[in-house]
């Protein structure tokens, strides 16, 4: 580009695109899904980025595809450097990279964990306050912040998918209104599952 414009490809280039994947109940295949979504896109040509936010059962990288972002830090760390500074980390310390084979050929997709899975990650966990966190310690602009980076990322993501926790939580707010650009709900047809998800469609919209 030239005199500060961008060119026609950087200009016609769609924003990045955040799509939460959320079940009121475990057991539905959600991440599954999420992981054979985000394997698609990447297999079309798209980068993908998969944030695991489901905190208390992290599930993606125990894939053996993605085991590249086995045991490494990711949102707990992210989220517990900035209760302690109060500044935003550079989230790029938190996403990995994963090859995966596609036929003869090799796609990549990127990874930021729940965290690092040792034997403190639960007390780590338990020691962010989500409500203070918003209501005292600036947590919405935390989380706006980190759409920020991703958005400028020199990696140029197309999609951003999140495994959301399950229930009615702070952190399932969080990835269903805040990060979201769009939701994508799973459920087992029951009684229990539709009559939960009712109250958190109502919230979204």
């Amino acid at each position: 580009s030239q005199g500060g414009l961008a060119s026609p490809a950087e200009s016609e280039k769609p924003p990045m695109y955040n799509i939460t994947f959320y079940s009121y109940k475990g057991g539905v295949g959600r991440t599954m899904a999420m992981v054979n979504v985000a394997y698609d896109l990447a297999a079309r040509g798209r980068r993908v980025l998969m944030i695991d936010f489901d905190l208390e059962a992290p599930g993606l990288s125990t894939f053996p595809e993605l085991a590249a972002a086995d045991c490494k830090p990711g949102m707990v760390e992210y989220v517990s450097e900035y209760v302690a500074s109060l500044q935003a980390p550079e989230v790029d310390r938190f996403i990995f990279e994963c090859k995966l084979r596609h036929g003869d050929a090799q796609i990549t997709l990127w990874v930021m964990p729940a965290g690092r899975r040792d034997v403190s990650y639960t007390e780590r966990l338990s020691l962010i306050d989500w409500k203070q966190l918003y209501e005292v310690k600036s947590g919405y602009l935390l989380f706006e912040d980190l759409k920020n980076q991703l958005a400028n990322d020199p990696r140029h993501f197309d999609y951003v998918l999140i495994d959301s926790r399950t229930g009615h939580t702070d952190v399932g707010g969080i990835c269903t209104r805040q990060l979201a650009d769009s939701v994508v709900l799973m459920y087992f047809p029951n009684k229990q599952n539709i009559v939960g998800l009712k109250n958190i469609v109502e919230e979204i919209r």
